[in-house]
């Protein structure tokens, strides 16, 4: 008779001191990249007024901007923003959206008479939303074979060959001590959730003992005969340089369908301190200060079905995963009118890395229903404090103002993400997680267009449109190490993103409305799992060209209504 038992196991833990706990490009890259927001007057026309000035948001891009103030100002910003996600994986697409008011910008600019030479000394502070993380998203289909537990089986083939009374042991161990013991810190916490959950098992070696991992060849070859490699195809080798081979048994598999689900939430927001000098109506200066908080959180939940000894087969692994921190940056600007006659100007920008202090809090839980299994379920807790300094950005910008009825702007950033940097703490470089950066990551290049056109001196409208490069290779790839307490197998390499932007605006006295929409649009490759973990084990897949899991593809759009009030005085 087919046996079903579900066993709830709940173990919380601080992660051991030797394990390995992975930050990635990917989620180094979710803190460098920004959205275009601030006031409706800024998204209106796409951004790119760093060399017009004479908005607040320009302290965030372009510091001199703020100079080009001649009255006092103050101003707020709201937004409704709708997100939709389209998942294509293999024909079948899944859709999800969420909605979701945001409050975008709240600031004010005082601005200070001086003289004939220095004409004004302007200060200015300024709360704007950097990133909204907000969006949900829905992908299932036929998994060709191919199954998460090839990456699990994998990740436990890195250690040496464990007692079969050892193995277990393990399932008497399950409990807080388990995950922090020194007899398992080199076990990753995604293996051990498989060992409890009956999804992977041991294979009985020559010398009768379980094979745990890889053993040299002189002590026989795992199931397809083939040596370890890593994924430039060169062998994996023990200490003596004798290759390693496969000996875990992984069970449950093939698989047939998955499902995955997530939702994000949260944002990275900024108060930006500024000052700025305005010099003859044809120079200006202005240094910003940027505070960041930064608050992340995602919830997935991934479901597999398969098939084992020709039964129904089943699991579910549910990864929370939340970041808290803070951060600083400083950024410098000018802007030059060249020509005294002309209204013709230029700008120039550096923003320097933001010194990001940040918190990881990750849990996972893994269910299961293996047919004549007796053994299902596990959770696991990990928290882990870092640091990320993010690359230097550069600006250059041009803006034109034709009489006093149509303003044009127009800039390029470049921002190099290869050159962000993960450390421990300001004396321990994180080396090979930075490597990852550097291999994964690319330089990004945002162009920003935007235009406004006074139809008459109280009315406006506006139009823009932003540009940006992708941030990651076409072969970058998460990678997991085999004393990992991390357990989110996902990864989605973005592609480039499309703004489109219109807006409108009208004054009334010293009061003033403004209103924008923007359009935005990124597509993507997604990976619920890395299924290069598959082919290096040998597993054969019959139904895909090259022995990896196609990527889902992916479409996220973003809609955003915002409206700012503002006052002059």
């Amino acid at each position: 008779m087919k046996l079903k038992k579900i066993i709830s196991v709940i173990v919380i833990a601080l992660i051991s001191g030797s394990a390995v706990w992975a930050q990635t490009q990917y989620d180094a890259e979710r803190f460098i990249s920004t959205d275009l927001n601030g006031t409706a007057r800024f998204v209106g026309m796409g951004g790119a007024m760093s060399a017009l000035g004479g908005d607040i948001s320009t302290m965030g891009t372009n510091p001199a901007g703020i100079g080009l103030f001649r009255r006092n100002d103050v101003s707020g910003t709201f937004s409704l923003n709708n997100t939709r996600v389209e998942a294509n994986f293999g024909g079948v697409t899944g859709k999800d959206d969420r909605s979701r008011l945001s409050f975008d910008q709240l600031g004010v600019v005082f601005s200070t008479r001086m003289g004939d030479e220095l004409r004004f000394v302007n200060f200015g502070i300024n709360y704007r939303k950097q990133r909204n993380f907000n969006k949900r998203m829905t992908m299932y289909g036929d998994l060709m074979g191919l199954s998460l537990t090839d990456q699990i089986a994998w990740m436990g083939n890195c250690y040496n060959p464990i007692p079969l009374e050892d193995y277990y042991q393990m399932y008497d161990d399950l409990n807080a001590d388990y995950y922090t013991s020194p007899d398992w810190e080199d076990v990753s916490w995604l293996t051990i959730l498989g060992i409890q959950g009956g999804l992977i098992g041991p294979d009985q070696g020559t010398d009768g003992n379980t094979e745990w991992g890889d053993v040299p060849s002189e002590e026989g070859k795992g199931r397809n005969g083939n040596p370890i490699i890593n994924k430039k195809g060169n062998p994996i080798t023990n200490e003596n340089g004798e290759p390693l081979y496969d000996y875990l048994h992984y069970i449950g598999m093939p698989g047939y369908d998955a499902q995955y689900k997530s939702r994000e939430t949260g944002g990275v927001n900024v108060v930006d301190l500024n000052m700025s000098f305005n010099v003859n109506d044809r120079f200006y200066f202005g240094l910003t200060v940027g505070v960041y908080d930064v608050n992340y959180e995602r919830t997935s939940s991934y479901t597999e079905w398969g098939e084992f000894d020709h039964l129904p087969t089943d699991f579910t692994l549910t990864n929370s995963y939340r970041t808290e921190g803070t951060g600083a940056d400083l950024k410098l600007g000018a802007i030059f009118r060249p020509i005294e006659e002309s209204a013709f100007r230029f700008g120039l920008a550096i923003h320097t890395p933001t010194y990001y202090k940040l918190s990881d809090r990750h849990s996972a839980e893994l269910f299961s229903t293996v047919s004549n299994m007796a053994y299902t379920g596990g959770t696991s807790v990990a928290t882990r404090d870092y640091e990320l300094l993010t690359p230097w950005k550069f600006n250059f910008s041009l803006g034109h103002t034709i009489g006093t009825s149509v303003a044009i702007g127009a800039e390029y950033e470049y921002a190099d993400y290869s050159s962000a940097k993960l450390r421990w703490d300001e004396f321990e470089d994180m080396y090979e997680e930075t490597s990852w950066i550097e291999e994964d990551l690319k330089g990004v290049h945002t162009f920003r267009l935007g235009v406004e056109a006074k139809l008459i001196p109280e009315f406006s409208l506006r139009a823009g449109y932003n540009y940006s490069s992708a941030a990651f290779d076409k072969s970058a790839y998460k990678f997991l190490y085999s004393n990992d307490p991390r357990t989110d197998a996902e990864y989605e390499n973005t592609l480039a993103r499309n703004i489109f932007t219109v807006g409108m605006g009208y004054r009334f006295g010293q009061f003033y409305l403004d209103a924008a929409y923007q359009y935005a649009c990124q597509k993507g490759e997604f990976y619920p799992f890395d299924s290069w973990y598959s082919w290096d084990a040998g597993v054969d897949f019959p139904n895909t060209a090259d022995g990896l899991l196609p990527a889902t593809k992916t479409k996220t759009e973003r809609d955003q209504v915002m409206f700012t009030f503002g006052y002059r005085f």
